[in-house]
């Protein structure tokens, strides 16, 4: 059989068995005021496809690729949706509404809704993940290690049970520095402050493993500032639960398939430990 056909069967096969609610708004009534309102209301949702006749499964939450100013949620491959929830989340992107931190409180206002909602739909709220590519492993990091996103949602990153950055930038992301640019062009090009997830290592972080592709073929010293966060949190604050991968021969758009699966067998194993729905 045609290998692009099997690939596609495979997929098919693994949502058969999920439930799906599309364009969930996340953002709660009483949530506060942050930005375009407007473009908050119509961009903020998301879909989320829900094992069938299963109670008690983890639920990866994952925040798409895109510089921060392109992308949007889609089906997830590689994901077995008849053991793992998935929610998919869209933000408020850059140069279309959305301006730094908008895209960073969406993301933890998405975690947030997953992590309080998610037990309605059969879910465990203990067994949350989070994670994303690129620009989503970026929002993924910011929200996990800086508790000030998720605690103005009245949720704490010790609620999320494990987090995977997928070759995301771990200095301040380079979109947020096109903005400051476009105001200031003298705006440095390589910064590390308070939106660099680098400025936020910890020593009490939720699990976290940080992927990236292959040191010489994913984005220029990618792979290096992923290391030196995992290496700080490690040596400098003692951190144990903080681990890395540089996927040999990936770059930094293959690296995510060989990332999906490895994510893919741990939550699977972990939704093993979830409960059938008898008929």
């Amino acid at each position: 059989m045609n290998k692009v056909i099997f690939a596609a069967l495979c997929a098919v096969a693994l949502t058969l068995s999920a439930k799906e609610w599309k364009d969930i708004s996340y953002y709660e009534k009483d949530a506060p005021a942050q930005g375009n309102m407007e473009y908050r209301s119509a961009r903020c949702k998301l879909d989320l496809y829900v094992p069938d006749r299963r109670v008690k499964f983890p639920t990866l939450v994952w925040l798409h690729g895109g510089g921060l100013k392109k992308g949007g949620k889609s089906k997830l491959p590689l994901i077995n949706t008849q053991a793992v929830a998935v929610a998919t989340v869209n933000y408020r992107l850059s140069g279309k509404g959305g301006n730094c931190p908008d895209y960073i409180y969406d993301a933890a206002a998405a975690v947030a809704w997953v992590i309080k909602n998610i037990e309605k739909f059969g879910g465990d709220p203990k067994q949350v993940y989070v994670s994303g590519l690129s620009a989503g492993g970026y929002l993924t990091a910011m929200v996990t290690l800086d508790k000030r996103y998720l605690e103005t949602f009245g949720v704490s990153p010790s609620q999320i049970a494990g987090a995977f950055p997928i070759s995301g930038q771990m200095s301040t992301h380079f979109q947020i520095l096109n903005e400051r640019r476009a105001k200031n062009p003298a705006t440095r090009d390589f910064v590390i402050d308070e939106y660099a997830p680098i400025y936020h290592a910890a020593k009490d972080t939720p699990p976290m493993t940080f992927i990236t592709g292959d040191r010489e073929l994913d984005w220029p010293a990618r792979a290096e500032e992923n290391h030196l966060l995992v290496m700080r949190m490690r040596r400098v604050y003692k951190n144990p639960n903080v681990v890395f991968y540089s996927i040999p021969g990936t770059t930094h758009g293959t690296c995510s398939r060989p990332s999906l699966a490895m994510i893919n067998d741990i939550l699977c194993k972990i939704s093993k430990k979830c409960s059938q729905i008898k008929k």
